[in-house]
């Protein structure tokens, strides 16, 4: 008896199981909802620090309240094709993934992941909202004498001195548009589209887009971080910025620039826009006793087109319109590039500092173009010690220098020339049929050159960001829209 009862209750308890599974399978329309952002409200609204794990879906459009951190060791996950918005009536409304936290934000060309600004279309402005930045543990260079605390930039600092991990991990960013941030409390403490800070080489950063950012689009404030495939489309101020010793590699990078942006209040447009704009360690922050603290900025910047203001614009800032300026004691690689249309000088290399890393192989400019701009390079001079033409001297025999005599226009597939009516189909990165851009590259990297490019870095034929047999990278998940 005992053993006959066992095995009807065992019968009879597994088919309550199995209609219990039935009832919650994937099929069932009355399945209970499981709620992943547990980050955010019922609404979306994300008004609080993310201290746990969280994760965000396609399905929400969701809002950042104010200064929002992601602390504690915890994970930010945002599915393909999320949108998250910065809340235009709370000052700031920023994302930081903070030192030992991460980011998973993997989205598709068919469904990028957009952080952008509250705002309809046609009334998004830079400054509307925050930004995006990301505080690791790698090395920088403003330690010297070492100083224990330097905070981000903003009013809502986070520290990132004292990092030793060059190979920290902060995550995975693919496929991420970030447009009209960089909201302004005050002047010159505008935040950035994308910042990186002391950010190490064992995060990922691929197929990114900067659009229409109060300040500059990419910067680094020190670390080792690479990437690839990077976009800045109309910036504030500068395109690509760094700073502090960054050291990371990156291949693949498109910058355009056909105006000055309108930013909303308190922020100022730029006076000094450039393209790449480097620094060793700026001597008037502390920790910063000499332009040459080490480690030096050494970045690698490879296949890039930077693309400046049409010089029949007036209005570009007189500081600025440089394609490539160089100061204050960086080094880096630069190979493979396009530099263009900028109304000043396609490349300035400023303070004795910097030339001596030239002067040591630890500055070096191979195969790049500059065409159509103000002037390539500044005269030579004996008296103006910020301009002594110090940039000149890379033009030497077999650094595959070009100085174009053509338009900008003529080295790619479509270059917009229309900028009341642009659109992101007015883009084709591809060289042109009969471009020098298509064979002019340094197609194998040799002694330190090699060294630098690492495995990350491939050695292509062509000049610029486009293979001329290749995909169009950037194509299906960009954004154009100055408003």
């Amino acid at each position: 008896m005992t053993d006959l009862f066992t095995r009807r209750v065992a019968r009879r308890g597994s088919a309550v199981l199995l209609a219990l599974l039935a009832a919650c399978g994937d099929d069932n329309p009355a399945k209970p909802a499981v709620r992943l952002d547990t980050c955010a409200d019922a609404n979306g609204l994300i008004a609080a620090d993310i201290t746990t794990n969280c994760h965000l879906v396609a399905s929400t459009t969701y809002t950042l309240k104010g200064f929002r951190k992601v602390t504690n060791g915890a994970t930010l996950t945002i599915d393909p094709g999320t949108k998250i918005v910065g809340d235009t009536l709370t000052p700031g409304s920023a994302l930081f993934i903070t030192r030992g936290s991460k980011i998973d934000a993997q989205g598709t060309a068919a469904a990028p992941i957009v952080f952008t600004s509250a705002k309809a279309a046609g009334r998004r402005r830079p400054g509307d909202w925050g930004g995006l930045l990301l505080v690791g543990n790698a090395t920088i260079n403003r330690t010297n004498p070492p100083t224990p605390t330097i905070l981000t930039e903003g009013p809502a600092g986070e520290n990132y001195a004292g990092g030793n991990n060059d190979a920290d991990n902060s995550g995975t960013m693919k496929y991420v548009r970030v447009e009209f941030g960089g909201y302004a409390e005050i002047v010159n403490e505008e935040l950035n589209t994308f910042t990186f800070y002391a950010v190490g080489s064992g995060t990922t950063l691929d197929y990114l887009q900067a659009l229409a950012g109060l300040d500059d689009s990419f910067e680094w404030f020190g670390g080792t971080v690479n990437g690839k495939h990077l976009i800045s489309y109309e910036s504030g101020d500068d395109h690509f910025d760094w700073t502090e010793g960054y050291r990371g590699k990156n291949q693949f990078m498109i910058a355009y620039q056909s105006r000055r942006l309108d930013p909303v209040p308190p922020g100022q447009p730029s006076s000094d826009q450039q393209g790449f704009e480097g620094d060793g360690c700026e001597r008037d922050k502390p920790g910063c006793g000499s332009y040459l603290n080490t480690p030096y900025s050494m970045p690698v910047f490879a296949n890039f087109a930077v693309i400046g203001f049409d010089n029949l614009i007036s209005g570009y800032p007189t500081n600025g319109g440089r394609g490539m300026m160089l100061r204050r004691g960086t080094g880096g690689t630069f190979v493979n590039g396009i530099v263009a249309r900028w109304p000043q000088r396609g490349l300035n290399m400023r303070n004795y500092q910097t030339d001596t890393l030239r002067m040591r192989d630890s500055l070096i400019v191979r195969n790049v173009l500059f065409a159509e701009n103000g002037a390539n390079f500044d005269p030579v001079s004996t008296t103006d010690t910020l301009n002594l033409g110090y940039e000149s001297k890379f033009v030497v025999t077999g650094s595959g220098i070009i100085q174009h005599t053509g338009t900008a226009a003529s080295l790619f597939v479509k270059l917009p020339t229309d900028t009341i009516n642009t659109t992101v189909s007015s883009f084709d990165w591809t060289p042109a049929a009969g471009a020098p851009t298509r064979t002019g590259g340094l197609s194998a990297f040799t002694g330190l050159i090699a060294a630098r490019a690492g495995s990350f870095i491939t050695a292509t034929a062509y000049m610029g960001p486009a293979d001329p047999a290749g995909t169009k990278w950037w194509e299906g998940w960009t954004n154009y829209a100055p408003r």
